[in-house]
C-alpha cells in the first residue's frame, strides 16, 4: 500500500526552471520534469513568457512594447483572465537560510507576462516561511493514519466498499430506506448492516471545520430558544486554503496590469487587480498576505409549498480565488459559516419586533466573524496550497447580498443607501455611520424602543447599535459592499425598467408585441407577454432584457427610449469580466445619458414618484467599486443563490422536517467528510503508482530521492469536481483534420475557421434535387445563385451577397442536394479567446403545416477578405436571413443560400431582387458565416393587430438588428461603435 507522507517543516529550496515550482533538491526537479501528467506540460508556454521577459527587461520602459501584435479594442480587452502568475513563486537565492526572511520580491519595472498585458506585482509581499501543512499532510495525521498504511480505506474494508457507502452517505435516503436496501442481497460483502452502523463509520472518516452550537441572549424574551449553529471562520478559510481542486487557482499578490509599459490605461478584473488591495497591502507589514473575505447572507425558504420555514445562511469564501473558480458551485468554492437564528420575539409592535431581530443578526455575527476582526488586526499564520506558512491578514474583501440584506449589514434603514449618503453621492463610510448611532445613543436610550425608533427613523439608521463591521481594520461599508448584479442590474430592470415601459406602451400592446417576436433556439419565448407573469425569476428578468429595447421602439418618444437604453447599456457594459480606463469612461456616460434623459420617462407619465430608488443610487457606485474591487459580476449572487440548494434546501428536505439546522449540519459535515475522503484516497493511489513508477525506472533509491513527493495539485484531481463545460467544436474540428478520428464521413460535419467552428449532423435533413429545394423553400433563383456560386468558386472571386448573376448559362455539374434543417455555430468568448462560448443553433425551416412560412435564423456574414470579426464588429459584415444549408451530392461543398438585410437604402438594379421574397440572395460558402443574430420587426407606433408569431418576420419590411440578445454579440458590436 502506499507510505504515508513524513511531515517535513523545511522549506522548498530549489525551483523547476520551466513551472517554478519548488522541491528540496535537484533529484526532485528532475523527477518532476520528466512526469508526463505534471504541470510542465505546459513548459513550452512558460518557456515563450520567460524569453518574453528577458527581452522586456533590455528595452527602455518607454520602448517596451507588448508580447503580442494582435489589435485588440482599447475598451474590452481580449485575454484570458486566468492567466496571470504571481511572482511571489520565485525560489530565494541558494545563500539564504533557514533563519532569515524568505522575501520572494517581485521585479521593479512591468513584465508583459501574457500577451497585450502588462503586470506590476507589489514588491515584498506575501512571504513564505517553513513549517505549514498541505491537504495531504492533514490527512496523514489523522488518528487513524496507521490503520490505513495497510488499507487505505479504512474505515470501510475495501475501494468498492467505500463507493458504495459514499453513495448512500450523500444520497437523500432516510435510515429506514438505507436498512431496507442494506437487507438486500446486493451481491457486495460489506462491513455495515445497517444505516446507523454506516453513520458511525463516516463518523471516524478525517473531517473538516466542525460544526458547533450555542445557545444566545437576546435582548427581548422570544417564543423558542435561539440557538447558533456556525464554524470557525478561521477554519473554513484554511479548508479553502488547502483545497487541491482549488490551489492552482489561488493568488496571493495584488497586482496592477496595464495594456502597455507605459502605465496610461489600466486593466481591472480579479479582486487582486484593484486598487484596495494594493491599498491594503501598503497598511500591512512588509511580507503580510492579505486574504481578502468574501461573506454572502441571504434568507431562503426551507419547506415546499406550505410550512414557511426559512432558513438564514452565511456563506464564506476567499477574493484570492480565481472569480471563475470561485462561482463554480462543483468545485465548493464556498463554505457554509454559520445558519443565523430566526426568532419569534413576543414583543406586540412588529417595527420594534423588526428592531430586535436586527440586533440579534449583528449579535451572532459578531460571535461568529470575531476570530476574523482579530486576525485582521494582528495576522495570523496559514498554511498555503503548497504546505508552506504565510503571515495572513483578514480584511473584508466583499458581502455579497440583496439590497435589504444590504441595509442590515451596513446598519441604515431599508430606504437609505447603504454604501452613500443622501445627497451627491459621497461615501458613507464606517466613522459617519458610527458617528450617527452615537449621536441616537445619546439622544434616546436604545432599550426604550419606542422612542429610539423615532429617533433613528430621521437618521436614516435599522437601530443596530453594535455593527458587525465596528472594529474590523481595512474594512469599510462603502468599499466591502458590492454591486451585486443579480438584484442591482436584472431585477432593477423588471421592477423599473419594465414597469416604465409597460406604462408608457400600454399593457395589451407591450404583450403583443412580444408575442409577435421570433427568438433563437434555447432563448424564452413570451407568447402571452410578460406584464401578467407570477413567480418571474433572474432568468425571466435576463430574458426580457434581451427584447425590451427593441420591442418598445417607434411606440414610445426617442428620449423615453434613449433613456431605456442607456440603463441596458450600462447594465450589459458593466457585466464584462474585465475593464479598461476606457471601458469605465463609457460605462459612466452611459449612465449619465440615462440621467440626461430621465425626465422623458416622468414626461411619458410612466413615473409619478420622485427618483429616489435605491438600487438606482446604488448604480453611482459602479464604477468607483470597479476600480477598487475588479469586476464587479463576481460579485454576483448567482453562485451563492445556487449554493443555498446544496447546502440549506436539499439537506434539509432529506430529513424528517424537524430541527432543520440541526440536521443541516449534520448532513454537511458527512458529505464533506466523503468529498475529502474522495480526494484524499485518490490522490494517495495514484502518489503510490507514481512511486512504483519512481523504483521501477531507478531500482535503488537514495535518501535524497526518498524525499521527494509529487506535489498535490500535479494530480488529476478533474474527476472528482463535476464541472459541466460546453462542446468545443474547436477541438473536435481540429481533431478530424489531424486524421485523429479515421472513420468519420467526408466532408466532415465538424469544421472550423479562425473565429467560428460549425457542427452539422451525420444525416442530412432532406435529399432533393435542385428545382425541388428551390419549389420546397421558395428560392425561384436558387439554380442561378449556386451556378454564380460555383463560377465565384473556380475564378477565385470573392464571395458576397450582391444578387449579381453573371452567368446566364445556369447548367449545373450536380442535381441532387443534400439539405440541413440547422447547425451548430461556436464562437470564442469575447473577452477570453481561448475559452469556448456556449454553441448555438441557426434554423433554416422550409414552410410547413407548423411553420407555414417557414423558420429562418439571422446571421453576420463576411464580406470582406480583410474585415476581423468581432474586432471590428459590422464593418465588413453584412447581416443575412439563412434560407438553406446544402451540399452538392457528390462534393465535398458545403453551402447556403441567405439573402441580405440591407443596412443603408440600397441602390441598383432591382431585378437581382429574389422574386419570391422580394430580398437580394446569393449562395456563400458555410464558413464565411461569423456569428448568429437576431432581428426584431419595427412594428412603428401600434403594431399590426393581423401579425402573428408565424408571419411577423415575413411580412416585415424593417427591421432592428437587436445586440441585447447576447452580451458577447453586444460587445463585439460596442466595441466597433465607439
Amino acid at each position: 500500500m502506499p507510505k504515508a507522507k513524513a511531515n517535513r517543516g523545511g522549506l522548498k529550496m530549489i525551483s523547476c526552471p520551466r513551472c517554478g515550482k519548488r522541491f528540496f533538491s535537484e533529484t526532485n526537479v528532475l523527477q518532476h520534469m520528466n512526469q508526463p501528467t505534471g504541470t510542465c506540460r505546459f513548459a513550452s508556454w512558460h518557456e515563450e513568457c520567460s524569453r518574453s521577459f528577458s527581452q522586456a527587461r533590455c528595452l527602455p520602459s518607454d520602448n517596451s512594447v507588448p508580447c503580442s501584435s494582435i489589435n485588440r479594442p482599447p475598451h474590452f480587452p481580449s485575454a484570458d483572465s486566468n492567466a496571470y502568475q504571481d511572482w511571489d513563486l520565485n525560489p530565494p537565492s541558494p545563500e539564504v537560510h533557514e533563519t532569515e526572511d524568505f522575501t520572494m520580491d517581485a521585479p521593479e519595472e512591468v513584465i508583459p507576462l501574457v500577451p497585450g498585458k502588462f503586470v506590476e506585482v507589489y514588491e515584498g509581499s506575501s512571504e513564505v516561511f517553513p513549517g505549514g501543512k498541505s491537504f495531504m499532510d492533514t490527512f496523514h495525521e489523522d488518528q487513524y493514519s496507521g490503520e490505513r498504511r495497510s488499507n487505505l480505506y479504512f474505515p470501510f474494508a475495501s475501494q468498492q466498499e467505500w463507493q458504495f457507502a459514499s453513495w448512500l452517505l450523500r444520497s437523500r435516503l432516510s435510515l429506514t430506506a438505507i436498512d431496507s436496501l442494506l437487507a438486500l442481497d446486493i451481491g457486495i460483502p460489506l462491513s455495515f448492516r445497517t444505516g446507523k452502523q454506516l453513520r458511525a463509520r463516516a463518523e471516524v472518516l478525517p473531517s473538516g471545520p466542525a460544526w458547533l452550537c450555542e445557545e444566545m441572549e437576546p435582548e427581548s424574551p422570544t417564543k423558542h430558544p435561539v440557538r447558533l449553529f456556525y464554524r470557525q471562520p478561521l477554519e473554513c478559510l484554511q479548508s479553502l486554503l488547502s483545497h487541491p481542486l482549488l490551489a492552482p487557482h489561488i493568488s496571493f499578490v495584488p497586482r496592477k496590469v496595464w495594456t502597455s509599459a507605459a502605465r496610461v490605461c489600466r486593466i481591472y478584473d480579479e479582486w487582486l487587480s484593484g486598487d484596495r488591495a494594493w491599498e491594503i497591502q501598503d497598511a500591512l507589514p512588509r511580507g503580510a498576505t492579505v486574504l481578502g473575505v468574501v461573506l454572502s447572507s441571504d434568507k431562503t425558504n426551507i419547506s415546499v409549498m406550505t410550512g414557511n420555514r426559512v432558513a438564514h445562511p452565511v456563506l464564506i469564501s476567499l477574493a484570492n480565488i480565481d472569480a471563475s473558480i470561485r462561482s463554480k458551485m462543483s468545485l465548493h468554492g464556498y463554505l457554509l459559516l454559520a445558519l443565523l437564528p430566526i426568532p419569534k420575539f413576543v414583543h406586540k409592535t412588529t417595527r420594534i419586533r423588526g428592531l430586535l431581530q436586527d440586533r440579534l443578526i449583528h449579535q451572532a455575527l459578531n460571535r461568529v466573524l470575531t476570530p476574523l476582526k482579530t486576525a485582521a488586526t494582528v495576522g495570523i499564520m496559514m498554511s498555503d496550497p503548497a504546505g508552506n506558512l504565510r503571515y495572513c491578514y483578514t480584511p473584508l474583501a466583499s458581502w455579497i447580498a440583496d439590497t435589504p440584506e444590504e441595509c442590515l449589514i451596513a446598519a441604515t434603514s431599508p430606504k437609505a443607501s447603504p454604501i452613500t449618503t443622501a445627497t451627491s453621492h459621497p461615501p458613507c463610510t464606517s466613522s459617519i455611520t458610527l458617528s450617527a448611532i452615537q449621536r441616537a445613543c445619546a439622544e434616546q436610550d436604545p432599550f426604550d424602543y419606542k422612542n429610539f425608533i423615532k429617533v433613528i427613523r430621521a437618521l436614516r439608521l435599522n437601530g443596530v447599535v453594535e455593527p458587525v463591521w465596528k472594529g474590523w481594520p481595512l474594512s469599510e461599508p462603502s468599499d466591502f459592499i458590492t454591486p451585486e448584479p443579480l438584484h442591482h442590474f436584472h431585477r432593477f430592470s423588471w421592477d423599473h425598467d419594465t414597469r416604465w415601459c409597460i406604462l408608457a406602451t400600454g399593457a395589451a400592446e407591450f404583450d403583443y408585441r412580444f408575442s409577435l417576436l421570433q427568438t433563437l433556439v434555447g432563448y424564452r419565448a413570451f407568447e402571452d407577454g410578460v406584464s401578467k407573469l407570477k413567480q418571474v425569476t433572474g432568468c425571466d428578468h435576463r430574458a426580457v432584457q434581451h427584447y425590451i429595447v427593441g420591442v418598445i421602439a417607434g411606440s414610445v418618444p426617442r428620449r423615453f427610449l434613449t433613456a431605456i437604453r442607456s440603463l441596458m447599456d450600462f447594465r450589459y457594459l458593466a457585466q464584462a469580466p474585465m475593464f479598461t480606463d476606457d471601458s469605465l469612461t463609457e460605462l459612466a456616460s452611459a449612465l449619465q445619458d440615462f440621467y440626461d434623459n430621465k425626465d422623458a420617462i416622468m414626461a411619458a407619465g410612466a413615473r409619478k414618484d420622485s427618483w429616489e430608488i435605491p438600487k438606482l443610487e446604488l448604480l453611482q457606485s459602479i464604477v468607483p467599486s470597479i476600480r477598487l474591487s475588479g469586476a464587479v459580476m463576481q460579485w454576483s449572487a448567482d453562485p451563492t443563490e445556487h449554493a443555498h440548494v446544496q447546502e440549506i434546501k436539499v439537506p434539509a428536505r432529506a430529513g424528517n422536517n424537524r430541527d432543520y439546522y440541526n440536521q443541516i449540519a449534520r448532513h454537511l459535515d458527512r458529505a464533506e467528510k466523503c468529498l475529502r475522503f474522495d480526494i484524499a484516497t485518490y490522490m494517495e493511489s495514484k502518489r503510490g503508482e507514481e512511486d512504483l513508477r519512481v523504483d521501477e525506472i531507478e531500482g535503488n533509491e537514495t535518501e535524497q530521492d526518498k524525499e521527494h513527493e509529487p506535489d498535490e495539485e500535479e494530480f488529476p484531481t478533474d474527476h472528482l469536481a463535476a464541472t459541466r463545460s460546453p462542446i468545443n467544436y474547436f477541438t473536435i474540428a481540429d481533431a478530424l483534420v489531424r486524421g485523429c478520428i479515421p472513420n468519420a464521413p467526408r466532408p466532415y460535419r465538424t469544421f472550423s475557421t479562425a473565429t467560428t467552428a460549425f457542427h452539422l449532423s451525420t444525416k442530412p435533413s432532406l435529399r432533393l434535387s435542385v428545382d425541388e429545394a428551390a419549389a420546397v423553400f421558395n428560392l425561384p433563383d436558387l439554380r442561378a445563385a449556386i451556378s454564380e456560386y460555383l463560377h465565384r468558386l473556380e475564378s477565385g472571386m470573392p464571395h458576397r451577397v450582391s444578387g449579381v448573376r453573371s452567368q446566364q448559362d445556369h447548367q449545373l455539374p450536380f442535381d441532387r442536394l443534400q439539405i440541413w434543417c440547422k447547425v451548430r455555430i461556436q464562437q470564442m468568448r469575447y473577452h477570453s479567446r481561448q475559452t469556448p462560448d456556449t454553441p448555438q443553433t441557426l434554423r433554416a425551416f422550409h414552410p410547413s403545416t407548423v411553420n407555414p412560412h417557414g423558420l429562418y435564423d439571422a446571421a453576420i456574414v463576411n464580406a470582406d477578405p480583410d474585415s476581423d470579426w468581432p474586432q471590428r464588429g459590422l464593418e465588413g459584415h453584412s447581416v443575412v436571413q439563412l434560407r438553406m444549408i446544402f451540399r452538392p451530392l457528390h462534393s465535398e461543398l458545403l453551402a447556403a443560400y441567405v439573402q441580405r438585410f440591407d443596412v443603408v437604402a440600397q441602390q441598383g438594379n432591382t431585378n437581382n431582387r429574389n422574386a419570391g421574397t422580394g430580398m437580394i440572395g446569393d449562395v456563400l460558402p458555410i464558413t464565411l458565416i461569423r456569428s448568429p443574430a437576431h432581428l426584431i420587426p419595427h412594428f412603428g407606433k401600434e403594431a399590426h393587430s393581423r401579425l402573428t408569431s408565424q408571419t411577423s418576420y415575413e411580412l416585415s419590411s424593417d427591421f432592428w438588428l437587436n445586440k441585447y440578445w447576447s452580451k458577447e454579440f453586444y460587445y463585439a458590436l460596442s466595441s466597433s461603435s465607439r
